[in-house]
């Protein structure tokens, strides 16, 4: 069959891919508790999250470039046999340095959504592309969605071993799905030599600042190691910027962003990482805190779970209509709608008294709702406005600005949460004010991304080399 009459086949198999990384990233949350009661050290169990992020933020750029040189199908395979043996080594060892050195290979599955967004374009097409990019996305809802349902579940049943085992055999799986469903990409003949050593000092540069955003709070800001990452990083960093401006074909192309529609789209993202995306740090307090902090819940870990598993379901649904919207309106006009979701969604916290769980669970849908639109449609308009030979790489850039503004709201938000507390014998949590000025500053970045989006052509074209 032609590759058009297995459009469907190949949607499915590149889903499965995505809903598999988003599963991985998920996943360790359900087993947190157990791994620390095994570990006992919450500190060092915490680099099971933090290590398979820097990481995974850090290459996605560099591999989906690659993918954009060797062939997104072949890197993507190879992507997901990585995370496959990583899964099986976590699952299979004795010791925590051997559980890390698993996770850390289960990283590179953040470079996924930029391949499957270059396999999307190949294979849809111009037109199509906006409502497949949106599948992923959806794919990447259900994967977080699964991670903490059958994560939990599997925990519970089993044991900590059980979700690497499963993840393992769902990177499988995907690996079966693309060789059967996806065709081969085709390769691109550079126009020169690719500077494959100005390219390589990008990751370990990123790595290094997430290093300081992710570990600043606990080790100080302050601290002299700490210090000493975030200035090698930067340093690193500007070195590769450098380097890619004076390079005619650079591994990874900084120049990219001096086309309109790829600088805005990244910059709706930085906002938008940092705003909205906070909902999880926000509402995982909110719910737990006790109730005669006059601002907390007072619900339990397993309530406030359930109360967010609905947005997750829901946002299934964002992703297509977001890639739906943004190939008939247009990328402007899909960003400011998206916008406009999320931002009446924290708005309803002034609105209304939400002090109820059908209250959370509706809020929690509309912030979730519009966000999901926004991580669609950005990834869209990025991908038009990228030459055909670096979408994956373009993508990936976009994978690690997302990461670097993640940590860096997360900070925003848990800074602002402690500016005004109120205690009651050895317990201190948030106090209404400090949840309104959290909120506050959430919706001006909200309202700041909406604004601007309205900086973006009404129509996009590929930025040909």
């Amino acid at each position: 069959m032609t590759a058009r009459r297995n459009l469907p086949l190949l949607i499915a198999a590149l889903w499965i891919a995505e809903v598999t990384g988003s599963f991985e990233t998920a996943m360790i949350l359900a087993a947190l508790k157990r791994l620390i009661e095994d570990f006992g050290n919450p500190a060092m169990v915490g680099w099971l999250i933090t290590g398979y992020l820097i990481v995974g933020a850090a290459i996605a750029a560099v591999v989906g470039r690659l993918g954009d040189l060797f062939g997104r199908r072949r890197i993507l395979i190879a992507v997901l046999l990585i995370g496959a043996a990583g899964s099986l080594i976590s699952a299979l060892s004795g010791n925590f340095a051997i559980l890390l050195t698993g996770r850390l290979m289960q990283g590179v599955t953040g470079a996924i959504l930029p391949l499957c967004i270059g396999l999307v374009h190949e294979n849809l097409g111009q037109e199509r592309a906006p409502m497949g990019i949106g599948l992923m996305i959806s794919g990447a809802s259900i994967g977080t969605a699964a991670g903490l349902v059958v994560g939990g579940m599997i925990v519970d049943s089993f044991n900590w071993h059980g979700i690497f085992f499963t993840s393992a055999g769902l990177c499988l799986c995907a690996v079966a799905a693309t060789r059967a469903f996806v065709p081969a990409s085709p390769l691109r003949k550079a126009p020169a030599p690719v500077d494959w050593v100005s390219g390589l000092a990008f990751a370990p540069g990123v790595a290094l600042i997430l290093v300081y955003f992710s570990m600043g709070k606990g080790w100080g800001w302050a601290n002299g190691w700490g210090l000493a990452a975030l200035i090698a990083g930067l340093s690193l960093v500007v070195w590769w910027v450098r380097q890619s401006l004076a390079s005619p074909n650079p591994l990874i192309a900084v120049r990219s962003f001096s086309n309109r529609t790829i600088a805005v789209g990244c910059a709706v993202t930085a906002l938008v990482s940092m705003g909205t995306l906070q909902i999880t740090v926000f509402f995982s307090l909110l719910m737990q805190a006790p109730v005669w902090t006059a601002a907390g819940l007072g619900f339990s870990a397993t309530l406030a779970g359930v109360a967010k598993l609905p947005s997750n379901l829901s946002s299934t649904l964002a992703g297509p209509l977001g890639g739906w919207l943004a190939g008939r309106g247009g990328g402007r006009f899909a960003l400011v709608a998206g916008g406009l979701v999320t931002t009446a969604g924290w708005l309803l916290w002034f609105l209304v008294d939400v002090n109820s769980f059908l209250l959370v669970v509706a809020q929690l849908i509309l912030i979730s709702f519009g966000a999901t639109m926004l991580f669609s449609v950005a990834p869209t308009v990025i991908a038009q406005a990228s030459p055909p030979e670096r979408i994956s790489e373009i993508s990936g850039m976009l994978t690690v600005i997302r990461q670097l503004f993640l940590g860096i709201g997360a900070q925003m938000v848990t800074t602002l949460l402690a500016v005004d507390v109120v205690r009651r014998g050895g317990e201190s949590y948030p106090s209404p004010f400090a949840y309104d000025l959290a909120v506050i500053a959430i919706v001006a970045l909200c309202v700041g991304a909406i604004l601007l989006s309205f900086l973006l052509p009404r129509t996009i074209e590929p930025d040909m080399p």
